[in-house]
């Protein structure tokens, strides 16, 4: 019996040695699996940052054939900018532009016009503007004068027996109380003549001679 319960102990403490020294090994072997991944994610993040720093966003405007934002390689020129935007037009000033310049994130490249195109233009924006009040004047004037003869032709047309009184304060020098007494004169006893309208209370010789070319007697 001893001896068997000496050959247990002695297998128990082998298989817990056994045991121990897997344990050890594995945690050794996962130790460098760790390190080996976070080298990898800080060599993944130095990757991308530089990747990021290898192209710049800079706006190409003014005198080029497609103007806009465009997303270049850090280390190109002002020349190769515009170049991406199509290139220059032709009344482009590329003795103004710096075109060996390296660019960099953020910057806008703007190519002038000839200083004779920008003349030219200003010249042209300032005879359309002149050109245009001018119009509009003669616009105005015409409208006033169309106007003018609408009322002229109402005017001519009133007749005292029929008008309204919204019509008769069409005539000069008739307003709405004025009118009102022409319409009331007028229910007593139709004008015969258009001299009948010195009866209207406030119509005088005066301002009979001033209506007469405008009304008539129907």
């Amino acid at each position: 019996m001893q001896a068997k319960s000496k050959k247990l102990i002695f297998i128990t403490i082998l298989l817990t040695g056994c045991i121990i020294t897997g344990l050890i090994s594995s945690n050794d072997k996962e130790k460098p699996l760790a390190g080996s991944s976070l080298l990898q994610s800080a060599q993944g993040a130095v990757t991308s940052k530089a990747a990021q720093a290898k192209t710049v966003r800079v706006q190409v405007s003014g005198a080029v054939l497609e103007p806009g934002v465009y997303d270049l390689p850090a280390s190109c020129r002002v020349e190769e900018a515009i170049a991406a935007a199509g290139g220059l037009t032709e009344n482009a000033d590329s003795e103004r532009v710096n075109l060996v310049r390296k660019v960099r994130d953020g910057m806008q490249i703007r190519v002038p016009v000839k200083k004779a195109e920008r003349t030219s233009r200003t010249q042209r924006k300032s005879a359309q503007a002149k050109s245009g009040l001018g119009e509009s004047a003669s616009g105005k004037s015409g409208s006033v004068k169309a106007g003018s003869g609408r009322n002229n032709s109402i005017m001519q047309s009133v007749r005292i027996n029929s008008a309204s009184a919204g019509e008769l304060q069409q005539l000069p020098g008739i307003g709405p109380a004025l009118a009102k007494r022409i319409v009331e004169t007028r229910s007593r006893g139709r004008f015969a003549s258009v001299e009948d309208l010195l009866r209207v209370p406030g119509i005088g010789k005066a301002k009979l001679a001033k209506l007469r070319d405008y009304v008539e007697v129907d």
